[in-house]
């Protein structure tokens, strides 16, 4: 019995020397226990964000989505023709006039003038 009592003691002293006294160690854990429980306890009455029922969320999806615009495969080749015949086309010829036009257009120095100049 006193080995018992004895082997008890220095458990006691050895947990004392590691973790410092008993009682402070299990005040420490209750202060603990008692923060989380009071954070949990916060959360949970914490104002809600506003939250929709699928129901409502639908609606409000649908009214977005009935905004866009869409065109059928007709209505679309319409369009892109109308877009095409815009476009400007020169023959070969009207090219090459155009082309000779511009190339008449420079202007030519002698050597003599360039030195001058």
């Amino acid at each position: 019995m006193d080995a018992d009592l004895h082997a008890l003691d220095v458990l006691i002293k050895h947990d004392e020397a590691l973790f410092g006294s008993i009682r402070y160690n299990s005040i420490g854990l209750v202060e603990q226990v008692q923060n989380i429980n009071n954070q949990i306890n916060n959360i949970n009455n914490a104002p809600a964000p506003d939250v929709y029922t699928r129901p409502e969320a639908n609606e409000i999806f649908d009214t977005k989505a009935d905004k866009t615009d869409t065109y059928t495969k007709t209505e679309t080749d319409t369009l892109l023709d109308a877009k095409a015949d815009k476009t400007d086309t020169y023959t070969k010829t009207e090219t090459d006039t155009l082309l000779d036009a511009k190339a008449d257009k420079t202007d030519t120095y002698t050597k003599t003038e360039t030195d001058t100049l």
